[in-house]
Order: C-alpha cells, then sequence, then structure tokens
C-alpha cells in the first residue's frame, strides 16, 4: 500500500490541491450570495424595493 502511495503522491497532492481550490471557491460563492441576500442585487427592474441606487442613475 505505501508503494502505491510513494508511486502516486503527485496525483494524490494534486487531486487535494485541486479539491481545497474547489472547496474555496464553493465557498466564497455561498457567502457572497448569503451576505447579498438582504441588500440590493443591482437588478432594479425587478427589485421594488425603491432603494437610493436607482435614484443615483
Amino acid at each position: 500500500m505505501f508503494a502505491w502511495i510513494a508511486e502516486n503522491a503527485l496525483t494524490i497532492i494534486t487531486a487535494l490541491v485541486l479539491g481545497v481550490a474547489i472547496g474555496a471557491a464553493v465557498f466564497s460563492l455561498k457567502r457572497e450570495i448569503k451576505n447579498k441576500a438582504g441588500g440590493c442585487t443591482g437588478n432594479c427592474a425587478t427589485c421594488g424595493m425603491g432603494c437610493s441606487e436607482a435614484k443615483k442613475k
């Protein structure tokens, strides 16, 4: 088993790095969506909140 891990170490490390990168991207997107859920989304045509962003334009 150790021989297999040693032979495939580069592949295993690459897979771990890609997994961490994908996990960080998903976490970042989820946090961004959560933070924007209660505020202005920038789509004033469907908003109806009468925010100050629409008045600036």
